[in-house]
């Protein structure tokens, strides 16, 4: 079943909650250290399109997924928008999906048993056929008779990634789904979900802290997170020209979306030149 066209907007979103993790005794007490973790985040998704949310480690790419699922705890200000209506939990579980890093899957099961008894709206002959054509887009259909403990890492993240798309969400989030995956699989995972994305009519949101090259082509648009507050957001395409616009040319031969991921200097300072341009804009 193919989506219709769907847009996901978040707008001026922050987001405060836990900071650090705490020992028991901190929990107990209630003194864990708190903090404001997405800081203004605004983005725009469409059907059919591909989103990498990109950082490095604590720079608040699992809170936004956390965030625009409604799991997140903490108070959160801005507006999330699902074709103009605000996302609550209720639609989300309704309309959209999240693939986490770890799923409990029913043992003794296999690949095409473990889809066909995830609850969907449809059964019986639409269900098996859903179910091969899933299997069949995410490359699993080889291993449709394997149990799922037997699964390598690589049929795992895509079976995973199949228990949400047989549900036929409108916007799906995954978060690292090629993390620990070598080269090879990396690249089967991105080219997957891209070709899922488009026809379904999905609205892909991935995380991936260490981007390869060769997912570039791949990727609609970026989201740049550094320590919560958002470097750049747009086009994958527009990405090089914004830097360049600004005075940061990726050097040749460099991993675009590794070299501005990686470069805290670099986002520090577009930051500071995002923040320049609004004060700018209103003292005018």
């Amino acid at each position: 079943m193919i989506a219709g066209d769907y847009v996901l907007e978040l707008c001026n979103v922050f987001y405060s909650g836990q900071v650090e993790s705490g020992s028991c005794f901190q929990r107990m007490l209630g003194n864990i250290k708190t903090g404001i973790i997405l800081k203004d985040v605004s983005m725009t998704v469409h059907s059919g399109e591909v989103l990498a949310v990109l950082g490095s480690k604590g720079s608040g790419k699992k809170a936004l997924l956390d965030v625009i699922s409604r799991r997140a705890r903490g108070p959160i200000r801005g507006q999330i928008l699902l074709n103009n209506q605000p996302m609550s939990l209720c639609l989300f579980q309704q309309r959209c999906g999240y693939v986490t890093h770890k799923c409990d899957l029913i043992p003794g099961l296999t690949v095409a048993q473990t889809l066909y008894y995830t609850p969907t709206k449809i059964s019986g002959y639409l269900k098996k056929s859903k179910v091969k054509q899933v299997m069949a887009d995410l490359a699993l259909s080889q291993v449709a008779n394997k149990c799922t403990e037997d699964l390598t890492l690589s049929e795992y993240r895509r079976l995973t990634i199949g228990i949400q798309l047989i549900k036929d969400p409108v916007i799906l989030l995954l978060d690292e789904p090629t993390w620990d995956l070598d080269p090879l699989n990396t690249y089967l995972v991105v080219s997957i979900l891209s070709n899922a994305a488009k026809k379904y009519g999905t609205a892909m949101i991935l995380t991936m802290e260490k981007p390869r090259s060769d997912v570039f082509p791949f990727l609609e648009r970026v989201l740049y997170l550094c320590l919560g507050d958002v470097v750049y957001t747009g086009g994958t395409r527009q990405m090089l020209e914004y830097f360049n616009a600004i005075g940061f040319p990726c050097p040749q031969l460099e991993n675009p979306l590794m070299y501005y991921c990686m470069s805290s200097y670099i986002t520090t300072y577009c930051i500071t030149y995002k923040l320049f341009i609004i004060c700018h804009i209103t003292v005018h």
